[in-house]
């Protein structure tokens, strides 16, 4: 059973720095920590276990960090910042596990793009190195994409000509719909498998930015400063989450939390979900409830 409880301090994969108002996501993704055996995640090359780890940060800098106003999304690896979905994952994997994990994918990248939109948290891509398929598509859900300018780093979309397959996380929707890429190149940006860097990738709006690795750091930092400068999201707002959600048990057909436990129904496919009030006595005022929800994290 996949364990989608996590925190950071069990991170294999990413890690945040915190230089209030910034937050800085740090992709390392570590080759021996694949969710499943038969396959190394070489490249920064991720499974489902890499985007666990990034939508509890995702929603941990949302809901447990309102001082944070802008978020670097980078790599810690030199000259690679993310090769996408690992392929010999997906040969192994299931079609139900691809559709799935396509799904959970999607739902995080929608949940980077939420936080920027309702919640004043701006992300802002670095990428500090080749940017191929889903890492390119991961930077696509950033407001803000940086490309170091050092003839090599590129972003590219290589899934049609190389696998015969479509990006599957969002690419093409938000390289036309989000980016207003012309058409005409965008069709012809998912046809090259060596990507586009460079002047042209910034002439064809595939970027915001183009850095030299010289002034990369400075510039990004400059960057930061300006997004978090602009934002909406207010610092005296109060963290929403207060507590760790508990998990308290995993069976076969059962997972119990402190207060939801879910329930399958495996032959039937039926899910039962039921939500637990806490113990003790209800609220029966104002101040009561805000005090309940702050001993419950909500």
């Amino acid at each position: 059973m996949i364990e989608f409880n996590t925190h950071p301090d069990k991170y294999q994969h990413w890690t945040i720095d915190y230089d209030c108002p910034i937050a800085t996501l740090k992709l390392k993704v570590n080759e021996d920590g694949g969710l499943h055996s038969g396959y190394k995640l070489k490249l920064n090359s991720y499974d489902l276990g890499v985007d666990i780890e990034l939508h509890d940060a995702v929603q941990r800098l949302r809901f447990e960090h309102p001082e944070i106003k802008a978020i670097v999304l980078t790599s810690a690896m030199d000259k690679v910042f993310c090769a996408g979905a690992n392929i010999k994952m997906l040969a192994l994997s299931t079609h139900a596990h691809k559709v799935n994990f396509c799904k959970f994918t999607n739902e995080t990248r929608n949940s980077i793009e939420d936080a920027s939109r309702f919640s004043g948290q701006t992300y802002i891509a670095a990428i500090n190195g080749t940017a191929a398929g889903g890492g390119y598509e991961l930077a696509l859900a950033s407001e803000y994409i940086m490309l170091v300018d050092d003839g090599s780093s590129n972003v590219s979309l290589p899934e049609v000509p190389l696998l015969a397959v479509l990006p599957g996380t969002g690419g093409l929707t938000r390289i036309v719909d989000k980016r207003k890429v012309r058409r005409d190149h965008a069709d012809y940006f998912c046809t090259v498998t060596e990507g586009i860097r460079g002047k042209r990738a910034e002439n064809w709006k595939l970027i915001d930015e183009l850095v030299p690795r010289s002034k990369f750091e400075q510039k990004v930092e400059a960057q930061d400063r300006l997004k978090q400068a602009i934002s909406t999201r207010a610092l005296t707002q109060e963290a929403m989450l207060k507590s760790e959600a508990k998990l308290l048990e995993i069976e076969e057909n059962r997972i119990t939390y402190d207060h939801v436990s879910v329930e399958y129904e495996r032959q039937s496919g039926i899910v039962n979900l039921t939500i637990h009030a806490p113990d003790g006595d209800l609220p029966t005022d104002l101040e009561s409830i805000h005090a309940a929800g702050q001993t419950t994290g909500l």
